[in-house]
């Protein structure tokens, strides 16, 4: 399950990516710079987190023990997050660019429920670490150094796992609702980007349900 939860969390940004080239002519071309400059930067923060917490025993070398890992891992969160704000408000923005009409009130709704989404995903991705690391200080503390490794490396796929979904869903709010809207070509879309993502989710469970029986 651990490995699975890594390849979602390496999949689901790239996968966000995609879904804003796929959907690039139905995508206002403001809306797209912002979209892809944000999930560029989101990834990146996800990058620095899941670096930065194989980077800790540098910092324990360097700066003395939990003092120096403690120091490390503040500097790391901080990056991380102004990385995620950053791209989260670049990615909202973009959901909401060039649906002001009343013809496009309903894909604007539609993209503030995968806006929320995204949020809660990424809020649970930023928090869950906190209460992981308080266990994994109070586990060493009691000479569980393998239960502690045991849980920090749970916290850290969750982590991972929750923060590229957010990625992803924001980019869906990005794409959603905009059949009809093309930019040069006059085409509709097929099929709108979250009915495609929830198939493909859909999918990917049922397949992976089948290769467990």
């Amino acid at each position: 399950m651990i490995r699975i939860l890594e390849l979602v969390g390496l999949l689901a940004p790239l996968a966000g990516l995609a879904l804003l080239i796929v959907y690039r002519r139905t995508t206002p071309r403001a809306s797209l710079v912002l979209a892809l400059s944000g999930c560029a930067l989101a990834m990146l923060g996800v990058l620095v987190g899941f670096l930065g917490r194989r980077a800790l025993p540098l910092g324990s070398l360097h700066g003395g023990g939990f003092a120096g890992m403690a120091d490390l891992m503040s500097q790391v969160s901080l990056l991380r997050l102004a990385l995620l704000g950053v791209a989260a408000a670049l990615l909202a923005v973009a959901a909401l660019q060039g649906r002001s009409g009343r013809a496009r009130r309903s894909g604007r709704a539609t993209a503030l429920l995968w806006l929320a989404a995204g949020a809660v995903l990424l809020g649970i991705g930023l928090v869950v670490t906190v209460p992981v690391t308080g266990l994994e200080h109070e586990l060493t503390g009691r000479d569980h150094e393998g239960l502690a490794l045991l849980a920090g490396l749970i916290g850290e796929t969750v982590e991972f796992a929750t923060l590229g979904l957010g990625i992803l869903a924001l980019t869906v709010a990005v794409t959603t609702g905009r059949r009809g809207e093309d930019a040069g070509t006059g085409r509709r879309s097929s099929r709108d980007p979250a009915v495609v993502v929830v198939d493909s989710a859909r999918s990917a469970w049922a397949t992976f349900r089948t290769l467990r029986r």
